[in-house]
């Protein structure tokens, strides 16, 4: 399952970023080639595209989480239900902090099975999708 885990995340954040990274390039390249005064302009659209995959990795778990249904697990809180949007912000912004990162994942590391530190919280739980 720690296999699993890890892997949905790095497939997640591919996800979340590939596409803000290809729009970026496109745009760059558009804005670089026919729009030469607007050059100034490209660090405010990096801005932009690393805005909105911060967000989009930030909502990743609000449905059950998209890449963990790929492998046949999945984020839900013991009522049953999905995390929603607030849930997943409060579960993944952990993740993007450096050192609260390893501390928040470090019990979901030893054991595989194990509930990260910010779960508990909000008594969320990884599932076997069967």
């Amino acid at each position: 399952m720690r296999r699993a885990r890890i892997l949905a995340l790095f497939l997640d954040v591919l996800v979340c970023a590939a596409p803000a990274d290809l729009a970026g390039l496109i745009l760059t390249w558009i804005f670089w080639r026919f729009f030469p005064a607007a050059r100034n302009g490209i660090p405010f659209l990096w801005i932009a595209a690393a805005t909105v995959a911060t967000i989009a990795f930030l909502l990743r778990d609000a449905r059950g989480g998209r890449a963990r249904r790929w492998l046949g697990i999945e984020i839900r809180r013991e009522d049953g239900s999905v995390p929603g949007a607030w849930g997943s912000i409060r579960r993944n912004l952990a993740l993007l902090l450096p050192l609260w990162n390893l501390w928040d994942a470090w019990p979901m590391l030893r054991n595989g099975e194990a509930p990260r530190r910010s779960d508990g919280r909000g008594n969320l739980r990884m599932l076997r999708i069967t």
